[in-house]
């Protein structure tokens, strides 16, 4: 084929005219005809500055025009041409005037004309030409890398080249397109340029050659991306650019592109497509585009319109997994690049009115020579964020937009330099030289500060409308790739949100994060309670509040509500049990703040917002500074606030140690059942606890004189009244000894009006106590209960009774009711089971009469006395899950209560229910008066 090409052109030479025939197109003397020559390029290390754009060069009465601006022209290494001749330097003045006419705004009559020996130029429109054009011969064209006759010309660069046309077998056009891109492409102007013809066999066989050269040596893969850009108001439309990385020419075997958007694959192929990269130089670029003015190879827009929206595009075996990128950022346009640059730095062929950053059709590291006194980049240490503000542009009655602010801590420098990656997007910070003075603020905005003359730029970012810290980025150096992080401590949280609307912002001060006081805040925006100062520093001193926390409801609409006393506005602080701080603004006069996860009927919307997952991880402790400048912590025992809050249907206020919290007794208006009162002044419940000393109380608030409680147990009572011994201290006032015996179990009593519930406390027990019950095992006869001799002195159980919420029963021996008999625990443990005399410090095991092979826990010791009970009325008749067991002693016609699982005699009885196979355990050192008293074991330990 390529054989049959030469020939064609070779009979379209032979039928020019010998005696006109062109000049040589290689070396001899140049006269005052133009001469094209037709060049290849040479490997060589040119670097990346790109010096002289022009493309005339005028020496020693020698005047050259090229095919590409002469700093490409050097690097191209494909086909390309240039046209010298003898001339003067008016000649090469009015040249350079016509290439200068190319790059301005087409003027509706354009004037330019020259002409000269054999040859003649004109400025004309684009559509004028080419309606002209086509009424005139046509005997060869080399347009877009492909001549007429099938040879292709394999070019670096993906740039438009010159136009050669044939006209005649004497007369050969040039056109030199402009490079803009405003406007119709048939308004645009373009030099036409005709001259005498070259030999054309000679180029043609040329090609063939080097060609041929090229496939011998190739390396067949693929290119990848290095630029792409999409966005339909840019003059610069859609394209994508795939460049070869080696120093080896490639010649890929597979000329499809493919791309997959949404899991949905398509393919392109054509013929153009398939020719020009059959060969790609070292280094070389194809552009692919919809947009013909590029002069690339064209592509449906649909292969483009994906571009920028994490996309997975793919050359033969070359893949390239598209990331979210904005190619519009406020009214600036960038491209996204493999390898940049500085925008300002970056060289660029085209021209347009947009403010663009990219370089289409060539390698991105190409830029333009340094200028005497340019402002130095600016490096991505020496810009340092001041404050950030997540914007309230989801509230329609202020849609404030949210800002990054920075200042320049360095030296004054030229902002292009550097990109801004937030949330796994870049953000280039400008699309040409941005001067950021030394010591300067600016601000990264969603949207444009009207009425505020900051140093600003738009960029699309997204935040969600809750925000609680400084989101995570970092500044990178567009050609180093070099780095500077700003990590947000994972566990420092600002409160900026007040009545569903971000009203701080967070400063950030000598490297110290708060929320954004009053002071220094933007007159305007203040003016309508919004606290932030886009464009400048605040410097003034942030004050760190004291505070008390008032109130923490549990429920399912939890919230906090902390106190002051100090007018002043300032900071309030505290700390969690995990580490995480929080903080938030106390306004000038404030004395409740309340914060929770969400607003709600419940809660009103007069709060400040916590992250919503404040209330969903194990609720511990809180520190904060008191008003007495002292740092406190508060514990929140789960157990415990479940037990006092009454499940959760009652707020609890902190209260000093041993009471620890109070209830509210404000019914909410708003969520029935619920006793609440976020925002508004507390009413506190009456708590009372038991101090170390026997009959020593200690209260929340001073009770009324003479008050008076009741001691003893069931039936057996006595009121006596409390003496006070100090604030909230008191003892019994006894003037003569208790009528009770030693050995009795011993209650208080407290019943008051602002008690939730009435309350008792053990006083004295008795010197054999229940230590653990198996209520439920899994053979149902296999019940026990264990008790201890924890007095001074013998016991015989055979004087004690067991009593469950129904019957009562004596206690025998194991061998007084199944005399002979010697039965063994599950593992094999024996028993003492011939006598009812517990010797202090000695347990016993109370069993059904109908069970055997008993589990029994590790503690079991073969001393251990094996008792029954004389009828089934109690544990022969099973215990329940939860029920409560009395132990008592016969006394004259009645009996003394000495032991109790669950107190049922007294005002705070309690029930502890258990699984199959489950048993409790008393905890050393506690009364048994509440269910945390208890450990809960499986069978097996």
């Amino acid at each position: 084929m390529r054989k049959q090409i030469l020939v064609f052109i070779l009979f379209l030479l032979g039928c020019q005219n010998k005696e006109n025939s062109p000049f040589l197109s290689f070396g001899g003397v140049y006269d005052e005809v133009p001469r094209l020559e037709f060049q290849y390029g040479e490997v060589e290390d040119a670097g990346d500055i790109i010096e002289n754009t022009n493309y005339t060069s005028f020496e020693s009465g020698l005047l050259c025009i090229h095919s590409l601006p002469l700093s490409l022209y050097d690097r191209e290494l494909g086909g390309k041409f240039r046209i010298c001749w003898k001339t003067n330097e008016h000649i090469s003045e009015k040249w350079n005037q016509g290439f200068s006419l190319l790059e301005e705004e087409p003027k509706e009559y354009p004037s330019w004309e020259i002409k000269g020996n054999g040859w003649k130029a004109v400025a004309l429109e684009y559509g004028k030409w080419k309606k002209d054009s086509e009424a005139l011969n046509k005997v060869l064209q080399w347009e877009r890398q492909i001549w007429s006759s099938g040879l292709v010309t394999y070019q670096t660069f993906g740039l438009p080249h010159p136009t050669f046309i044939q006209r005649t077998s004497e007369v050969c056009e040039i056109l030199f397109p402009s490079h803009r891109l405003m406007g119709s492409e048939n308004k645009q102007l373009v030099l036409s340029f005709e001259l005498g013809c070259p030999d054309l066999g000679e180029i043609a066989e040329r090609i063939e050659s080097q060609n041929e050269n090229w496939f011998s040596h190739c390396d067949p893969t693929e290119p990848v991306v290095s630029e792409l850009f999409r966005h339909s108001e840019s003059s610069y439309q859609r394209w994508i650019e795939w460049e070869n990385p080696k120093d080896s020419v490639l010649c890929p075997k597979d000329p499809t592109i493919d791309l997959e958007i949404g899991g949905e694959w398509k393919s392109f192929q054509s013929d153009l497509f398939a020719k020009r990269s059959k060969i790609i130089l070292p280094h070389g670029i194809l552009l692919f585009s919809d947009d013909q003015r590029y002069q690339g190879i064209p592509i449906p827009k649909e292969f483009l319109s994906g571009l920028g929206t994490d996309a997975q595009v793919r050359f033969g075996n070359s893949e390239f997994r598209d990331s979210h990128f904005s190619f519009r950022q406020g009214n600036e346009f960038f491209s996204s690049q493999v390898r940049s640059l500085s925008c300002r730095n970056q060289y660029n062929l085209w021209k347009a009115k947009d403010l663009f950053c990219g370089n289409p059709g060539l390698p991105n590291l190409l830029q333009t020579k340094e200028r005497d006194g340019d402002i130095p980049s600016c490096q991505t240490d020496q810009i340092h964020i001041t404050e950030f503000y997540p914007g309230n542009h989801f509230d329609s009655e202020m849609p404030i937009p949210g800002f990054f602010e920075f200042q320049n801590l360095g030296r004054t420098c030229d902002g292009s330099s550097l990109n801004w990656v937030f949330d796994h997007s870049i953000y280039p910070l400008s699309a040409d030289e941005w001067i950021l003075p030394s010591g300067s603020i600016f601000v990264l905005t969603r949207k444009l500060w009207s009425g505020l003359e900051i140093l600003e730029k738009e960029k699309p970012f997204s935040l969600p409308k809750f925000v609680f810290q400084i989101p995570n980025f970092f500044w990178e150096d567009r050609k180093d790739k070099t780095k500077t992080e700003f990590l947000s401590s994972p566990d420092q949280f600002h409160l900026l949100r007040f009545q569903e609307k971000n009203r701080h912002s967070i400063q950030i001060t000598s490297g110290n994060q708060s929320p954004h006081p009053f002071f220094g805040s933007s007159p305007f925006l203040s003016a309508y309670g919004f606290h932030l100062s886009p464009g400048t520093v605040n410097e003034s001193l942030v004050v760190n509040a004291s505070t008390e926390l008032l109130e923490y409801n549990p429920n399912q609409f939890p919230f906090l509500d902390f106190g002051f006393w100090d007018p002043e506005e300032g900071v309030v602080r505290f700390e969690r049990e995990n580490g995480k701080t929080y903080s938030f603004w106390k306004p000038k006069g404030s004395q409740i703040i309340t914060l929770a996860g969400q607003s709600s009927l419940c809660n009103g919307d007069r709060i400040y917002r916590l992250p919503e997952d404040f209330f969903s991880e194990p609720f511990l402790s809180l520190r904060y500074k008191n008003h007495l400048s002292e740092n406190l912590t508060l514990n929140f025992n789960p157990s415990l606030v479940r037990e006092k809050s009454l499940g959760g249907t009652r707020s609890l206020h902190p209260e000093p140690a041993p009471i620890l919290f109070s209830r509210s007794l404000v019914p909410s208006s708003s969520c029935p059942s619920d006793f609440r009162s976020p925002g508004v002044s507390k009413l506190r419940s009456l708590e009372v606890e038991r101090l170390a000393l026997p009959y020593h109380y200690t209260t929340n608030f001073p009770l009324e004189n003479q008050t008076g409680i009741y001691l003893g147990n069931g039936s057996n009572k006595i009121q006596i009244n409390l003496q006070r011994l100090g604030d909230a201290s008191y003892t019994v006032d006894s003037g003569s000894p208790l009528p009770f015996f030693p050995e009795e179990q011993i209650y208080s009593y407290f019943n008051h009006p602002q008690l939730i519930q009435p309350k008792s406390f053990l006083e004295q027990k008795g010197p054999v106590q229940i230590e653990a019950i198996y209520p439920n095992p899994h053979e149902s006869q296999n019940e026990w209960i264990y008790l201890c001799n924890r007095g001074t002195n013998s016991e015989d159980l055979s004087v004690y009774l067991v009593e469950d919420e129904v019957s009562t029963d004596e206690l025998v021996s194991y061998q007084t009711r199944f005399l002979g008999k010697y039965p063994l625990g599950a593992g094999g443990q024996r028993f003492e089971s011939n006598s009812t005399i517990l010797n202090p410090n000695g347990c016993a095991w109370i069993v059904d009469p109908d069970g055997k092979d008993w589990f029994l826990p590790i503690f079991q010791r073969e001393s251990d006395l094996l008792l029954t009970v004389k009828s089934t009325a109690t544990i022969g008749n099973g215990i329940a899950s939860g029920e409560s067991i009395q132990l008592r002693k016969k006394q004259n016609q009645g009996s003394l209560l000495i032991s109790s699982f669950g107190h049922k005699e007294s005002h705070s009885p309690i029930r502890i229910p258990v699984t199959t196979g489950e048993f409790l355990w008393l905890k050393q050192g506690v009364t048994g008066m509440k269910a945390a008293d208890y450990e809960i074991f499986r069978e097996g330990l």
